[in-house]
């Protein structure tokens, strides 16, 4: 009767531990099997270095994201919605507070996490500006909604200066014989499209902007511009410029801007044919 009463209860033993295998875990261990179905939202800012958010005026930003390691591409889309506060280049904060997002344009996709995940992200911009356009990137960790209930947030910083050749345009062909005078002129804005003006958080001052000229003959000259004060209409962020064309030919001339304050910089050029 011993013996059986022992194998009984080893038999019992074992049952319980099976059953305990298979029965249902507790909330709290159940947190972990379940993250993988949550979708976890992802938005993703672009802001000018320098300057405010790259908004619909500007076209937006592409804004790419990849794994990190593998380089899977996972989504991409572009930002979407205003430049950000009309203060923004006003507002007094630490180092340690956030730069406010309120009215900024965004990129918001989700992905479905079950662990922490490094991506990258890619953007490229401003889309309205493409011949100034420029790439940054930068790889974080995202976190699985349920450890980051407001969703995780990416602000992407883009230097450099919006730079569009105005005069001579592309091709330009007068119709005098050498030596001839060109007016020169150049559109320069923050990549955010912001405009440079003397009561404006961008002063022209903090702006060297020239012209670098290759004649026919293989020479290079150099020519300054000036902030136009007495733009038509007043228009902030221009300047303009005098240039003499003495040889017959195809001319190449870049325009290249620099802001000293942040060290953006950017550059357009055009062609002009002399008869």
């Amino acid at each position: 009767m011993l013996v059986v009463s022992v194998v009984l209860g080893w038999s019992w033993v074992v049952t319980r531990a099976a059953q305990s295998e298979t029965a249902p875990r507790s909330a709290t261990n159940s947190r972990a099997q379940v993250a993988d179905t949550e979708t976890t939202e992802i938005r993703v800012h672009v802001i000018a270095r320098g300057g405010k958010y790259l908004g619909d005026d500007v076209g937006g930003a592409l804004v790419t994201i990849r794994d990190a390691r593998t380089h899977e591409f996972l989504a991409s889309g572009v930002t979407k919605g205003g430049s950000g506060l009309a203060d923004l280049m006003t507002i007094e904060r630490a180092r340690t507070t956030p730069l406010p997002t309120q009215d900024a344009s965004v990129f918001t996709t989700t992905l479905k996490l079950a662990e922490p995940r490094l991506l990258e992200f890619e953007a490229f911009g401003p889309l309205a500006a493409q011949g100034s356009a420029n790439r940054v990137t930068s790889t974080e960790w995202v976190l699985p909604q349920s450890f980051v209930p407001h969703g995780n947030a990416v602000t992407l910083e883009l230097a450099g200066l919006n730079v569009d050749a105005l005069s001579p345009p592309t091709h330009f062909l007068p119709k005098d014989k050498p030596p001839i005078k060109l007016d020169v002129g150049a559109n320069v804005t923050m990549m955010c499209g912001c405009p440079i003006g003397p009561n404006l958080p961008w002063d022209p001052k903090d702006f060297q902007v020239v012209m670098l000229v290759k004649r026919p003959d293989g020479k290079t000259d150099t020519v300054d511009l000036e902030f136009d004060a007495n733009a038509l209409d007043h228009a902030p962020s221009q300047f303009i410029a005098r240039y003499e064309a003495k040889l017959s030919g195809i001319y190449e001339a870049i325009i290249m801007a620099h802001e000293s304050k942040f060290g953006n910089s950017g550059s357009d050029r055009v062609t002009f044919i002399v008869p």
